[in-house]
């Protein structure tokens, strides 16, 4: 009995000790969780009923769960059964909240798959919005990931900018009264204020300058967030890290979008906006080409210092606009400066925003502007007017930017207004001036019958009455009706 109650002694303190060893043990390790960024609480918003549900699928079960539920979504997609699909999605993303795949995937299936299933730009817009808050959830629930912010900005950005109907659809986002989801951080401010956007390529801006500034700060998709995630996740995605091109130019991209927008159509029954507005989104989208421009690359290959070391080389695309220090650097650096300024097409899209941000720039794209309405109104005399004072601005000012004006795209534009001139003076019963700016486009421009569809003048014409309701009714944001699928 003695020789038991020692044992059963024994025991306990070897338990209590434990106990107490644990305790500063614990207090150690919340210690890494935190320096490290690992564990809900750092990753982002901790849901509790998504922990419950875990806790009710302990060990293998919740990734055997996953999956079956993601084959079930998948079946309900083919059967067009989109709220049940949604649904089971939401249960998946409770069940592996940092599984990034399962925001990714499903964030596009519903964005990009789903919506085009539907006629109505009404209900094409819901789903995309739907795919976009699910993206934010996501982003939500893993805050470290540069990935998830930048896919949600890609979103914004390109399937409510680039889609056949972007004209409507920007005009549903526009007239969107839900303020939560048009929301963004204004990077370009050095308060960093949150602003209610009503354009798309705004909120886009925003969201991809968070990512790069996520990443700036060190929270790099390969080094950071929860470290599990490169584990069960893996991914050939290049986005979030540091030295990627295409992941550090969008927000110059969707700033330059969202500047070149605001001098058309680019939302149906919006007219154009110019004067000092349209100047400053074109200076700010220089600003963020130059920043792009001057951040630090690191060359792929090494060569060797002045020492015999093998070492990285840093490049700066911009160099190709700095003739003195791009003469000063090395001839590999050289190599790298051209090759990504030319992948990135760098030096058009900065001559572009320096050209386009001029006095001049602003009034030939409103000259242009003003000579196309008359010119789908069917008043060549005024046509014929602002399009020729237009082309007299638009030379003298290209000139000066040579990247610009010799850009196959910018050809392309121009070439556009020069045979809408030529056809005015035509319906006027005027001979074709023997010179005229740009003539030299006017045969390639001539057998080109495409049309811009970001603009709702090109598309459909300009409003009969000059209104703003003319043509739509009023566009607004409806709820997803009865299905209608393709």
């Amino acid at each position: 009995m003695r020789s038991n109650l020692s044992r059963k002694i024994i025991y306990g303190l070897i338990i209590v000790a434990i106990l107490g060893a644990m305790i500063p043990y614990t207090d150690w390790l919340k210690g890494v969780k935190k320096n490290k960024d690992l564990g809900e609480a750092a990753i982002g918003q901790v849901d509790t009923g998504s922990f419950m549900l875990k806790l009710a699928l302990l060990g293998g079960a919740r990734g055997i769960a996953a999956n079956v539920l993601w084959t079930r979504a998948e079946e309900l997609k083919r059967e067009h059964d989109w709220d049940r699909m949604k649904a089971t999605i939401d249960l998946i993303t409770k069940l592996q909240p940092h599984f990034l795949s399962v925001w990714t995937f499903q964030g596009w299936n519903l964005a990009y798959n789903v919506s085009v299933e539907w006629d109505a730009p009404e209900d094409k817009y819901d789903w995309i919005k739907k795919g976009i808050q699910f993206l934010e959830d996501g982003v939500k629930k893993n805050s470290r990931s540069p990935d998830l912010i930048w896919d949600t900005a890609w979103t914004y950005y390109h399937k409510l900018g680039f889609a056949d109907e972007s004209i409507i659809l920007r005009r549903l986002f526009r007239d969107d009264d839900d303020e939560d989801f048009k929301k963004y951080i204004d990077y370009s401010d050095p308060q960093q204020p949150l602003i209610v956007g009503n354009d798309n390529f705004k909120l886009g801006f925003g969201w991809f300058s968070r990512a790069v500034a996520l990443v700036d700060e060190g929270a790099s998709r390969l080094q950071a967030g929860t470290r599990d995630v490169e584990l069960v996740d893996p991914s050939p995605q290049r986005k979030g890290r540091p030295g990627d091109l295409a992941f550090r130019s969008m927000p110059a991209h969707a700033q330059t979008r969202y500047a070149a927008g605001l001098e058309k159509a680019s939302i149906l029954d919006i007219p154009a906006t110019f004067g000092e507005v349209a100047k400053n989104e074109w200076a700010k989208a220089l600003i963020e080409w130059e920043k792009f421009g001057t951040y630090t690359f690191m060359t792929p290959n090494q060569t060797k210092d002045k020492t015999g070391k093998l070492v990285d080389e840093p490049v700066q695309i911009d160099d190709i606009f700095q003739p003195k220090k791009y003469a000063e650097i090395s001839e590999n650096a050289r190599y790298w400066t051209n090759r990504w300024a030319d992948q990135m097409n760098y030096p058009y899209w900065k001559d572009r925003s320096m050209a386009e941000m001029t006095n001049e720039g602003v009034q030939a794209r409103q000259l242009f502007y003003e000579g196309t309405i008359a010119y789908k109104k069917g008043d060549p005399e005024l046509a014929a007017k602002k399009f020729r004072e237009g082309l007299d601005v638009w030379e003298l000012l290209l000139k000066e930017h040579p990247q610009y004006q010799s850009d196959k795209f910018n050809e392309k534009d121009t070439g556009l207004i020069v045979k809408r001139y030529v056809r005015s003076l035509k319906q006027l019963g005027e001979p074709e001036p023997e010179v005229f700016p740009f003539k030299a486009l006017l045969q390639a421009a001539e057998q080109d019958t495409s049309v811009d569809p970001f603009d709702a003048n090109e598309m459909l014409g300009p409003a009969s009455d000059g209104s703003k309701e003319s043509r739509t009714g009023g566009a607004t944001a409806a709820p997803a009706s009865a299905p209608s699928p393709k």
